[in-house]
Parts: structure tokens; sequence; C-alpha cells
């Protein structure tokens, strides 16, 4: 009857009521069928698609993120049953403070890589407690300073972790961070050739400081053993805690010398700063000697140590996040107050008052910067992140410096008390010196530059205008004077003469400026090539002359031609040019003839050597070399 009623009210129509409803039905069977599939697409979040061509990539609009405040969340609980992830990218950074909660972090890896490609996640703060990496392998992945060394992912000084993507692949990351510090969970995805550079740059800048740091301890320690003062002991104290510090704030520490992330290595941080900020108030006190210069503020800082070390202590009793809290609060009042007793030295002109002022404004701007990171008023970035290092490397550097100053400008004062006294019994008696002083002085000023105008005149007479050699006047005396002592000595002494080859065209063709500066450049390989007691002079034109007292032997004497010869056979540079030349070296050995004889012999050896070739060296007492069929004399 139904039936028949419908197609009956259906008589007539293009489309029977019947029909439409089928295909009504059918419609929304294949969306309530498909509607899985739709939401599975919306829900799930888009990957970070990498081609392997990124050096280093921002991964904070890429994360997701999830709080877990007690704690209870389950890997598996996360990763299977969905958690609602909300973006990070609408975080100005990843800084949480400190905080105890457990925070997860989502990361969706895909890769368009033609390979297989391996990337490295880095957590940039090294500080961390502990980090668990989930969705690679069965045991997850483990970093942070409370990690020990051996089970850690990766040896970098912030927790970093190995992701390997075949192509096309796509891997869902998961992160369960805390800390006990601040949590800083900002991450950086690096391309693993780029990560290896940038490891082994962290590791240099951070050993670099520490160097510094061990370098200024080592050099004011000796002064303290010198001058038993003790400015210096309680400097290198101040130093070695404060580097202890940064030790534990880098991740060196943790890295290398207490890796077993027990819970005393996690205190390292707050106790070594804590220390440091008592030293340094001890310090304070000291250097500015405000015992007797500024009693009251001697007194006030008296107090802040003792505070100080009472948080130093509380470092190691209270938990670590109030200990660090408290710190961060202390430093700012601490560094504050040292920076007022600083100005009010200052103000009464005490030695080093201005160095040390100086040098607090440099560490407080790294302490505040860093405070105001860790309370998440400004982001987290390298400087905010580094800032007490850099603040602390310039104080440690002006400290030492200041120091210096101030032993030197006590000692100044002093020698000014010491001159002030003798000055008022000894006026008579210095007026009296001042004039004998004043004649002795006007005497000698006008020997001296008699003395001073003589020794030019003898020095141009005697030197070549050119080259600043020995001219033929100046090599004659010498000559005279070496064959002299060589006949008392019984000692060699050995000529050797040098003619350059070719020079007569490189002159000509690129002109006589370009001649002068050539022989300029000969003049100073001779020289260079020459012993310490070797006389270099210039004959005249491209004749070079070395005379050799006290030579060993005569192939001493060929041995030291041969470098001259290798020397001159050196590329000239002249202006846009290259030139290149050689030389004939002739060499005569003194053996009882006149020094007369003794050059006319070096003289004809080099010709015989210019004879036999060129670019050679012929001893006179040798048989002449073959005669060269293109030797022209002259």
């Amino acid at each position: 009857m139904a039936l028949s009623a419908c197609g009956s009210q259906g008589t007539g129509e293009r489309f029977p009521r019947w029909r439409i409803c089928v295909r009504l039905a059918l419609l929304l069977g294949l969306l309530h069928g498909a509607s899985p599939a739709i939401a599975g697409r919306q829900d799930e979040p888009a990957a970070l698609r990498l081609d392997g061509s990124e050096r280093s990539l921002d991964l904070h609009p890429h994360l997701q993120l999830l709080h877990d405040p007690g704690g209870r969340l389950q890997a598996e609980e996360v990763m299977a049953s969905g958690q609602a992830f909300a973006p990070a990218v609408g975080r100005h950074d990843l800084n949480f403070g400190y905080t105890r909660d457990i925070v997860w972090l989502r990361l969706d890896l895909e890769s368009r890589a033609k390979e297989v490609r391996e990337w490295q996640i880095e957590f940039l703060y090294p500080s961390l407690d502990r980090i668990e990496l989930f969705g690679i392998g069965e045991a997850p992945l483990l970093g942070g300073d409370r990690v020990p060394a051996g089970q850690r992912d990766s040896p970098h000084l912030s927790p970093a972790f190995s992701v390997r993507l075949a192509p096309g692949e796509r891997r869902s990351l998961f992160f369960r961070t805390q800390s006990s510090g601040t949590l800083t969970l900002d991450a950086q995805l690096w391309e693993s050739a780029a990560f290896a550079r940038h490891s082994r740059l962290t590791l240099m800048l951070q050993s670099g400081y520490m160097a510094m740091l061990a370098a200024l301890c080592s050099y004011n320690l000796l002064l303290f053993f010198a001058l038993r003062e003790r400015n210096f002991l309680l400097y290198v104290l101040f130093a070695a805690s404060l580097g202890g510090g940064m030790l534990a704030q880098s991740g060196l520490g943790a890295q290398y010398l207490w890796s077993d992330g027990s819970e005393l290595d996690n205190r390292a941080l707050p106790f070594f700063l804590a220390l440091a900020l008592a030293l340094g108030t001890l310090f304070t006190r000291e250097f500015l000697d405000t015992r007797h210069a500024l009693p009251r503020w001697h007194e006030l800082l008296g107090q802040a140590c003792a505070l100080h070390f009472g948080v130093t202590l509380g470092s190691l009793l209270l938990p670590v996040d109030r200990a660090l809290q408290t710190l961060s609060v202390i430093s700012i009042g601490g560094i504050l107050l040292l920076l007022a007793c600083g100005l009010a030295g200052l103000l009464r002109r005490s030695p080093g008052a201005r160095i040390f002022v100086l040098a607090e404004l440099a560490l407080m701007a790294g302490v505040v910067l860093m405070s105001l990171r860790n309370f998440t008023l400004l982001p987290s970035n390298l400087v905010t992140a580094n800032s007490v290092q850099f603040g602390s490397a310039l104080e440690m550097l002006l400290l030492s410096f200041g120091l210096a100053a101030r032993l030197g400008e006590l000692k100044r004062l002093k020698l000014e008390a010491r001159e002030a006294v003798l000055r008022s019994q000894q006026e008579a008696l210095r007026t009296l010196q001042e004039q004998e002083r004043l004649l002795e002085r006007r005497v000698a000023e006008r020997t001296a530059a008699l003395a001073e105008a003589n020794a030019r005149l003898s020095a141009i007479a005697l030197q070549d205008p050119l080259t600043g050699l020995a001219n033929r006047i100046g090599l004659n005396q010498r000559l005279t004077q070496a064959w002299q002592r060589a006949q008392r000595k019984q000692e060699l002494l050995a000529l050797i003469l040098i003619d350059l080859d070719g020079f007569k065209a490189i002159n000509d063709r690129y002109g006589h400026a370009a001649g002068d500066q050539l022989l300029l450049q000969i003049a100073g390989r001779l020289q260079a090539s020459a012993r310490a007691t070797d006389l270099v002079a210039r004959l005249g034109g491209d004749e070079f002359v070395l005379i050799c007292e006290a030579i060993g032997s005569e192939e001493q004497a060929h041995a030291l031609a041969e470098r001259i010869l290798h020397s001159l056979g050196q590329p000239v540079q002249l202006g846009d040019a290259q030139v290149s030349l050689s030389a004939s070296i002739g060499i005569s050995i003194c053996r009882g003839q006149s020094h007369e004889k003794l050059l006319c012999e070096a003289d004809q050896a080099m010709y015989r050597a210019k004879a036999g070739g060129r670019s050679r060296i012929h001893r006179a007492d040798s048989d002449p070399p073959p005669l060269d069929p293109a030797y022209r004399p002259g």
C-alpha cells in the first residue's frame, strides 16, 4: 500500500521520490565512510619537508607543544592517542622559565631527498637536565646534562640527536623535556656536515674562553707568589670559581669533567656562580681598599659577602630551581652593590676605581640579560644565552689590567710621598745640582750633536747613496782592516765579487728608475744571504762585493756563494713586470797576498765565471772554466 501510494504520487514526475531517497541514502553512506579519512587528513599536522639542501633551520615554527604538569603521560599514550599538541609558532620563543612541568614537543619530518640523508637536531641551551626522543628505534634517545655522557646520543655540548630518513619517509618525533633550571627549548635542525662544523666552532669558542680564564689565573697566581699581594690571590679564586660556573653553563663540564649526570653535578652551576659572587665581593673590598678609603662600604660589603656565602651553601641544599632563582635575584643586587661601591671609590679618586666600575658594568650587563632571559622577559638567543660569558670575559680582562694599574698607582703615590719629604730637606742642594746638570747637559748635547754630525758625514762618505751599502771607499777601508786582522789572527779571509748578468738589458728596457729598484732588491737579497759578520759593498754599477772574515774553509765560502747565486736567480717584481736575472761570482782566498791583489783576483775569477757561461761561481785558485762561445768581453 505504501509503495503503491508512493508510486502513484510520483506518476507524471521526472524523478520519482523513492529514487531520490535511495540516492540520498547512498550519498550519506559514502560521506560517512569517507569522513574518517578526511578527518585524519585535517588533523594530521603539516610535516617539515627536507630536501637535503638545508644547512640550518630554526625549528620554532615547526614544533608543537604539549604540557604535562604532573608528568603522568607515557610516551605510548602521547604517540598513539593523538594528544592535543598546540603549535609553538604562536610563542615569541620557547623559554618556559623555571618550571617543574614536563613539556612534550612534536616534530613531523618528511624527506624529499633523493637518497638516505642524516640531519641533526640541536637544543641550544646546554643546561637542560634531560631530553628523551621517541619515534626512532625501540628505546628513546637521550640528551641533557643529567644523562651520563656515555648514554647521550651526541657528544655535542648542548643536547643533540641524529635523525636519518630514507627518500619519501615521513616520521613523527616526540621529545619529552624537563629541567630543574630554566626550561629553554629553542632548537635548530642542521645538515650533518654543517652541524659538525658548528660543533667544532662551539667547542673552540668555549674552550677559548676557558683558556683565557686559565691564562689570567696562572698569570696572577705567579704575581701573587712574586709580590705576596692578597689582591692577586683573591682574583685567582674569583676567576676560578667563575670559570667553574661557565663550565657548567656551557656544557663543557657535563661533557668532560662531571659526566656521570649525578645530582651534585647538576648543582655545579648555582654553586660556582654563588661562590664567584662571594669571592668577587671579597676581592672588591681588597681591590678598592675599602677598610681605609670607604669604611662604611667595607662593613656593607662584609654583610653582603656573608649573604653570598650563605647562598653558596644553600645551592647545595635547596632544590636546584629554587637555588637558581635565588641566585638570579641575589646576583643582580650583589653586582649593583659592587657597582655602587666602585662609584663611591671613583668619587674619592681611589686607585683603580675607574677600571673597576667599567668591569662591573660589563658583568652586570651580562648577568641582567641572563636573568631577564631566565624569567622569560627577554627572548633566548645567542647574546642572551651567553651574556654572562661575554660580560665576565671583559670583566676579567679589565680587572687583571686594573690590578697592575692599581699596583703601579700605589707605588707612584708612595714614591711621590717619599720625594716630597726629600724635597723639603734638599731644596738648596738640588738648586745647585740643577745648575750643574744644566751645564753638563748643554756640554753633552753639543758634544753629542758634533759626534752625530761627524758620524753622519762619515757614513755618507762611506755609504752608497742608492742601496745604503758600503761604497768603494768603505770597502777599501774595511778590507784593509779585515786583511790586517786575518794576518794577525791567522784566520781565513775570503772575498766574493758578484756581477749581475743581464742588468743592462733590463735597465735599457724598463728605465733607470726600474734599474734602481732592481739594485735595491738585489742589495736586500745579498744582505739576507750573507752572514751577520760579513760586509756587503757596492763597487759601482751592478757589481757587489762580500768581505767574509773568519770563514771556516774554502768550501764554506763556496757554499755562501751558491746561496747568493740561488737567491739572485729568483724572479724580481718590478711594478707590474716580473724579471729574471743571474750573476757571475768570483771568489778569492787570502793566502798572504795583499788586499789589493785579493780584490784583483776576485775580479779576475768573476770574469772567468762570466766567460764560462755566466750564472757561475769560480775560485781564483781553480782552473778556468771553458770559454762560452757567446761570451764577448765588456
